[in-house]
C-alpha cells in the first residue's frame, strides 16, 4: 500500500505528513507498530475526528458530580494521591471519579464505586479518543500534573486545576504554556517564579502544597517492607536516594546539553569513578538508588557489576504497587541537583546533597527561577567525587551541619499542614 501512494505523483501535503510518519514508525516499531498507527489513523479520521468536532461544537450537559483526573504517566503522583484520598474517605459516594489512562484494564482492582478508568488513547499512538474529550467536556472538576492544553477549548463552571508536578529551581523551557484556572505551589516563594514560569496572575496560584506532600510524609507498609528489603539484599543501613533530573531526553526538545560524560549522569564520569563509589558505599553500608527521571533516556552502565549502586524506573515502583513518594519516605537522605525533588524533601528535614558539576553550563543553557539558587539549596554542595563520598560518610556517621539551613529554606518554599490532600479539597468546596 505505501509502494502504491508513492508512485502518484499528486499527493496532498497532510497524506505525506503521514506517509513520512508510518515510514518511521515501521523502521522503529515493525509491521505490528506500523498496523497500530495506520488503524488508529484510519479510525480517527473515519469517526474520532468528525466525533471531536461535534462535541465542541455541541458540547454534552456538565456533569456537576462528576471529577476528572489525568497524570503523565498514569495513575501516579498527585492526582494519585489525591484519589487514593478521595476513595478512602468515601467521596466516591457522592462522586464519579473518572481517570484517563492509556491502559484501563491494569486498573482494574482499583475499581470501585463511581470509580472509572476511561482509555485516552488510540491503541499505538498519540491520538486521543472521542470518549477522552467526552469525559473532560462533562466533568466538573478536571484535575492533572502536566497540562491539559489538547482540549482546545473551557465551559462555564468547569474547573481545571493544575497539580503540577513540582516547583524547583529551574527556569520556563522555551516559553511553555500551560492551561488552568488555578495551579498549586508549595509556598509564597514560588508565587512570582512561576507568574514568571506561566505567564499567569498570582490570583490564579494557590499556596496549598500538592497532595503528594501526604504520601511522603506517612508511612506504607508496602513501601517499608519494599526498602527493607532493598537493604538487606545489599547489606547495607542506610539508603541514599539520587534523584538527577533529566539532561538527555526521550524528547530532543527537552534536551539539556550540560553534561556529555559516560553515563550521562553528574559526578560520575567513567566507570572507574562509578565502581570507586559503589566500593565506598559497600564499605560504609550504604545504599544508592538512583531513581530516573521519566524524560530521562535510561542509564547504561555496561557490565559493571553494582553492590550498592541500584538503579530503579517508574516500573520497578509499579510492580511493587509503590508510589514514588510513598518511597522516599524511607530513604535516609537525598541527593539531587536542580530537581523540585529537593524543595519538596524539605519537609522530610532529612540531609540533601546537591550535584553541581554543570551548575555553570545549565545556567548559560537555561537558566533559573531565583536570583541566586545556591541560597535555595541548604545541603552540601557536591562538585566532584570526593565531595560525593564525604556526603555518603557524612549519612554513616549521622553527621549534619545543615538543619539551620534547612529551617530557614523551608520557611520561605513551604506552606506546611497536615493534611494536604483535604485542603485542596476543602478550597474547592468539594465535600462529602
Amino acid at each position: 500500500m505505501l509502494k502504491k501512494l508513492k508512485k502518484i505523483k499528486k499527493i496532498p501535503s497532510k497524506l505525506k505528513k503521514t506517509l513520512r510518519k508510518w515510514k518511521k514508525i515501521k523502521t522503529k516499531q515493525g509491521m505490528l507498530g506500523l498496523y497500530d498507527t495506520m488503524l488508529a489513523d484510519v479510525t480517527y479520521a473515519l469517526y474520532d475526528g468528525r466525533a471531536i468536532k461535534r462535541l465542541k461544537k455541541f458540547p454534552p450537559k456538565l456533569v456537576e458530580n462528576r471529577i476528572l483526573f489525568e497524570t503523565n504517566d498514569d495513575f501516579t503522583d498527585n492526582s494519585r494521591a489525591l484519589f487514593d484520598y478521595m476513595v478512602a474517605n468515601g467521596y466516591n459516594r457522592k462522586y464519579e471519579l473518572i481517570w484517563l489512562v492509556h491502559e484501563p484494564e491494569k486498573y482494574e482492582k482499583y475499581v470501585t464505586q463511581n470509580v472509572r478508568f476511561i482509555r485516552n488513547f488510540k491503541k499505538g499512538s498519540k491520538i486521543r479518543r472521542a470518549e477522552a474529550f467526552r469525559y473532560a467536556l462533562t466533568s466538573k472538576y478536571i484535575f492533572y500534573t502536566q497540562a491539559f492544553n489538547w482540549i482546545g477549548m473551557t465551559r462555564k463552571n468547569q474547573v481545571f486545576v493544575n497539580l503540577w508536578h513540582g516547583c524547583g529551581y529551574k527556569a520556563n523551557k522555551k516559553g511553555r504554556k500551560v492551561f488552568f484556572d488555578y495551579c498549586l505551589i508549595p509556598g509564597d516563594a514560588f508565587i512570582t517564579t512561576k507568574m514568571d514560569f506561566f505567564g499567569c496572575s498570582s490570583k490564579k496560584l494557590l499556596t496549598i502544597g500538592y497532595p503528594r506532600y501526604d504520601m511522603m510524609l506517612r508511612e506504607t507498609d508496602r513501601a517499608k517492607i519494599y526498602c527493607e528489603r532493598l537493604l538487606k539484599e545489599s547489606d547495607s543501613d542506610k539508603l541514599i536516594l539520587w534523584m538527577p533530573t533529566y539532561r538527555h531526553a526521550s524528547s530532543e526538545r527537552l534536551n539539556e546539553e550540560t553534561l556529555n560524560n559516560e553515563f550521562n549522569i553528574p559526578i560520575i564520569d567513567d566507570a572507574e569513578k562509578l565502581i570507586d563509589l559503589n566500593k565506598h558505599c559497600k564499605e560504609n553500608h550504604i545504599l544508592i538508588v538512583i531513581k530516573k527521571h521519566y524524560l530521562q533516556i535510561p542509564y547504561d552502565f555496561g557490565e559493571n557489576k553494582l553492590t550498592n549502586i541500584l538503579y530503579l524506573e517508574n516500573k520497578d515502583l509499579a510492580e511493587n504497587d509503590i508510589q514514588l513518594y510513598e518511597f522516599i519516605h524511607y530513604s535516609d537522605a537525598l541527593i539531587s541537583d536542580y530537581s523540585s525533588v529537593a524543595i519538596d524533601y524539605l519537609l522530610l528535614d532529612k540531609q540533601i546533597g546537591f550535584t553541581l558539576d554543570d551548575y555553570e553550563a545549565y545556567t548559560e543553557s537555561r537558566g533559573w527561577v531565583f536570583d541566586d539558587p545556591l541560597a535555595y539549596m541548604p545541603g552540601k554542595k557536591i562538585y566532584n567525587m570526593q565531595d560525593f563520598k564525604d556526603f555518603v560518610t557524612d549519612i554513616r556517621d549521622g553527621r549534619d551541619v545543615y538543619a539551620t539551613e534547612r529551617k530557614k529554606v523551608r520557611e520561605k518554599t513551604h506552606n506546611r499542614c497536615d493534611n494536604y490532600c483535604q485542603r485542596v479539597l476543602d478550597y474547592f468546596n468539594i465535600t462529602i
